[in-house]
């Protein structure tokens, strides 16, 4: 049975036995695993379906989350011990391919949360070209398995493909520019609020790491510095004329609405690969670690707060202009993804379906085993459950008052700042007098509603918060501030 565990002894010792219907997979190796370079190990898949044996070269993947006690591998399958020559491999319906990611998860309170977020974006959206590309994928597929580690086990990971040239079906660089694929691994050019010099001796600016071509064919920022150059800098007129044939328009509304459904904090510019499918085409995003989102920080916290807009320099230009109508389109858009993909129960059961499997075949529990960090208990569902209909409630205010909104200038979101930060008694508004009667909620850092009202004088008045952070959402924007 997979809903119960066994007790089996073996030479005067007590072992507890599972059964599971996941994947499992197996590691050996005598090296010492490291971030770089690869070294060798012996790899074993076993599913209903297949058995896999193989060579790999593995090593740790990751930024912070190397500090954690459960790792992120990257896997690369080999020929031999000697790594000279790889082989493609396929696990169930993913690609066919030499190279995979092993998530480790360990931040996320339910495991559950990245593995959702992937496979919603692959069923949101769709390349532009994937009639001309049919083996082409909008993101990263990925699957959960059961990991041992030198005959220890590691708990429950996210078997991931990987996203580059291959995954998107990019055209090969063959002595000119084509496809091309950028990671945003930091903040800067990526969120579209700098334009730094670039330096064609480095594979990294402005918060990008180019991933295609490869450095021995090409190396060039040109390209992608001119399209960010042209975003933050251009004028009005042509920016609304131009943007949609350097950027594709649904492939923006689509990660738009599913950065905002995931509240994906590190999204809006880190964690994003920006990718064109080859020359004279318009750039597209992609997303990628995926596991800060559905109201928990990096760190696996939870992030209670549900009633802001997440936008990077981009955003801000294309919504403040409504190019070609943006804000009739992004609401029309986001009411029929409710319809289907974003539909409520359909995303609750979702979560609801992996939740209870993973109880009921003791998956957490023996999660629970070797990394007690988190309790896995119906309080964790919940919450995610809660969050996800604050959420939605409030993007179905947002997305079908955004185009009435935008109809009218005089109703249209007037720009304005706080002042001091760090406060005590008083939070002073900036431009004040066109906010006049205005509504304002301010929202400690657990989501709570702590104080609301109408904008009055040039100030509120903030004597009664405690010390702490907080958030104010006014006029359909939003501030964070500290009380001291």
């Amino acid at each position: 049975k997979y809903t119960r565990s066994y007790q089996v002894n073996q030479s005067n010792q007590t072992f507890t036995l599972y059964f599971t219907q996941l994947p499992i997979i197996s590691i050996t190796t005598d090296n010492e695993i490291i971030d770089e370079e690869k070294v060798a190990a012996q790899f074993t898949y076993a599913d209903t379906e297949q058995t896999l044996v193989s060579t790999v070269g593995i090593e740790f993947r990751g930024g912070f989350s190397q500090t954690f006690p459960k790792k992120t591998f990257d896997l690369e399958f080999w020929e031999d011990e000697t790594g000279a020559e790889n082989k493609d491999v396929q696990f169930g319906n993913m690609r066919e391919d030499d190279d995979w990611i092993l998530d480790a998860l360990y931040n996320e309170p339910l495991r559950i949360r990245s593995h959702i977020a992937h496979k919603l974006w692959l069923d949101m959206h769709e390349l532009y070209y994937q009639d001309d590309e049919p083996k082409a994928k909008s993101g990263a597929d990925v699957a959960f398995v059961e990991i041992f580690i030198n005959g220890q086990y590691n708990g429950i990971y996210n078997l991931s493909e990987q996203v580059d040239r291959k995954q998107l079906q990019l055209k090969a660089f063959e002595e000119e520019l084509e496809g091309e694929l950028y990671k945003a691994v930091g903040w800067g050019a990526s969120t579209f609020t700098n334009l730094p010099s670039y330096d064609n001796a480095f594979r990294e600016w402005g918060g990008h790491e180019i991933k295609y071509p490869r450095i021995d064919d090409y190396t060039n920022w040109e390209h992608l510095y001119n399209f960010t150059d042209f975003v933050i800098n251009s004028d009005e007129a042509d920016f609304k004329n131009e943007i949609w044939d350097r950027f594709h328009y649904d492939n923006y509304l689509d990660y738009f609405i599913f950065l905002n459904v995931l509240r994906a904090l590190d999204n809006t510019g880190k964690n994003i690969y920006i990718g064109k499918y080859k020359a004279d085409e318009p750039y597209f995003y992609v997303p990628w670690d995926l596991d800060a989102c559905f109201g928990v920080f990096w760190d696996g916290t939870y992030d209670a707060y549900t009633e802001d807009i997440l936008k990077n320099g981009f955003h801000e230009r294309v919504i403040e202009l409504n190019v070609d109508s943006y804000a009739d389109t992004v609401s029309q858009k986001w009411f029929a993804f409710r319809e289907n993909q974003l539909n409520s129960e359909h995303l609750k059961e979702q979560i609801e379906n992996i939740y209870y499997n993973f109880k009921e075949h003791k998956i957490y529990e023996r999660e629970e085993l070797v990394y007690p960090n988190y309790d896995f208990e119906d309080s964790d569902l919940n919450y995610i459950l809660n969050w996800l209909d604050n959420r939605l409630t409030f993007l179905d205010t947002y997305f079908g008052e955004v185009s009435s909104v935008k109809e009218d200038e005089e109703d249209s979101p007037t720009t304005w700042a706080i002042y001091p930060n760090p406060t005590s008694e008083k939070l002073y508004i900036q431009n004040a007098i066109a906010l006049k009667d205005r509504t304002y909620k301010i929202y400690n850092f657990i989501g709570a509603m702590v104080l609301d009202g109408y904008v009055e004088e040039d100030f509120i008045l903030t004597d009664q918060l405690n010390s702490g952070h907080y958030v104010l959402v006014l006029d359909q924007t939003v501030h964070q501030f500290i009380i001291r």
